[in-house]
């Protein structure tokens, strides 16, 4: 099969799992009061699997997930479907907002037969929905949530960024707002309180991959308005600023020898894995990554090729779980795992009796966002040779993405190929689903200039810097 049969193989696939797994009945959350009917939930319920009763059985959603779903609706030119969620979404913080919480949307939602909400609200998931609702605004030309997506970004985006000059964490955004009650009341009692007593209480920690999620924001956000509001100058310049602000602060603070690290405390110290080094997962280099590709190709380079000997994982010795028929694929599949095996942070706990098999599982998502990653790098390269040689590994990682999601059968896609409790589960994913609709839709010719690695504007310089490539309103 070639290239281009397989990605519209995959694309089609793709929508057939994110259209079954729509909310078709009324769904409300009474926590919340809100109707999360037309939305999708985040995974397939399979009673058999034992992560389903946390995170299926009562149609759990990630805002994340929101997100996803209304990229992958533009991407496959379903631009009604998406203004549905855009308008969803928006409402569910604008009755979030009226319930007395500060931080637009928590992390996720039961939405049938139970109304547990998650106590946290980090800034990445909040960032992506925005950066959601901006693509769908230039893709559109709908402005009818421009004014409030601005207003979300000027107050609550904007109050996450550390501007104090003293301060280690200078130009980078703290990781959201949470209710420390809640999360402590324990695993059976956690949830359902979420705006009592301290529900806005902000973390102080910095998340990198957040901070990667933001300076997208920020790029559409002066996209929009040049296109749409060119007379909020003042919103613009503060749009400027602050991106520049955040991209030296990232540099600054992350950018270690070769490499990005994690996360760091409220002091500025960086959350240090179980052998003593900073932690780093995937992500880290190739979403935080892939926004600099515009402005400094050799940190780039060294930043790939660090995932690409430390994050690949290959058949036989991986793990490969609960596929339907067995694990029969023809020839070995090289694929990437998101987490080393010393890797720990505020938001990721992993049992010691765990830790040696995160090195050895396949996640499907992070795996999509290095294919567009070694896409964009390989655009960048001035050399055929060299550009042709990155875009077909591109290809070829992207042909064993498909290749191990398919194993699990046509429109199915589990989160990643093995199981670890709260963290990594083989049950069907949106978060699969829609990553893998939108990486076909950009191979097939779609727009990747709004997705992870936001191209900036012209405007956007970096310690004075313009970016090589550039983004037009």
């Amino acid at each position: 099969m070639t290239l281009a049969e397989l990605s519209a193989m995959h694309l089609k696939e793709g929508l057939v799992f994110l259209d079954r797994q729509r909310i078709l009945q009324p769904s409300v959350n009474d926590q919340v009061g809100f109707d999360f009917q037309g939305l999708r939930y985040s995974y397939k319920d399979d009673p058999n699997h034992p992560d389903s009763k946390f995170v299926a059985r009562f149609g759990r959603l990630w805002i994340y997930d929101v997100a996803l779903s209304i990229y992958a609706d533009i991407k496959a030119g379903r631009i009604r479907q998406a203004g549905y969620q855009v308008g969803r979404a928006m409402q569910l913080a604008l009755q979030e907002e009226s319930k007395g919480y500060k931080g637009l949307w928590h992390f996720s939602y039961n939405t049938r037969e139970d109304s547990f909400i998650d106590p946290r609200g980090p800034t990445g998931a909040n960032s992506w929905c925005l950066n959601a609702i901006y693509s769908f605004i230039l893709a559109s030309g709908d402005t009818s949530a421009l004014s409030w997506i601005n207003r979300a970004v000027q107050t609550f985006l904007f109050s996450q960024q550390v501007t104090d000059p003293g301060d280690p964490r200078c130009g980078l955004f703290r990781a959201g707002l949470h209710n420390p009650d809640d999360l402590g009341r324990g695993s059976n009692q956690m949830g359902y309180k979420v705006y009592q007593d301290r529900a806005n209480e902000q973390y102080e920690h910095i998340i990198l991959e957040h901070n990667a999620d933001i300076a997208g924001t920020l790029r559409l956000a002066f996209r929009a308005a040049k296109r749409f509001t060119p007379q909020e100058t003042k919103f613009m310049e503060e749009l400027i600023h602050r991106h520049d602000l955040l991209m030296r602060g990232i540099q600054r603070a992350f950018w270690q020898k070769d490499h990005f690290v994690s996360a760091m405390d409220g002091r500025g110290k960086f959350y240090l894995g179980t052998d003593g080094n900073p932690s780093i997962a995937v992500d880290n280099n190739t979403w935080a990554a892939h926004i600099y590709v515009p402005y400094d190709t050799d940190m780039v380079r060294s930043s790939l090729k660090f995932v690409q000997e430390k994050f690949l994982t290959r058949t036989p010795f991986a793990h490969i779980e609960d596929a339907p028929n067995g694990f029969s694929p023809d020839g070995k599949i090289e694929g990437v795992y998101y987490f080393q095996a010393t890797f720990q942070d505020p938001f990721v706990d992993v049992p010691p009796q765990h830790r040696g098999k995160l090195e050895l599982i396949f996640q499907l998502e992070a795996a999509y966002g290095l294919v567009l990653f070694m896409r964009e790098m390989a655009a960048s390269f001035s050399d055929p040779a060299e550009r042709a040689s990155l875009q077909a590994r591109a290809d070829d990682l992207y042909g064993h993405t498909v290749t191990l999601q398919r194993l699990y059968g046509p429109s199915a896609a589990p989160y990643a190929s093995a199981n670890i409790p709260a963290i990594f589960s083989t049950l069907n994913s949106v978060t699969t689903a829609a990553t893998g609709v939108i990486a076909s839709a950009i191979m097939r010719g779609a727009s990747s200039d709004d997705f992870i690695g936001v191209v900036p504007p012209t405007e956007f310089t970096v310690s004075g810097k313009p970016p090589l490539r550039t983004a037009n309103a």
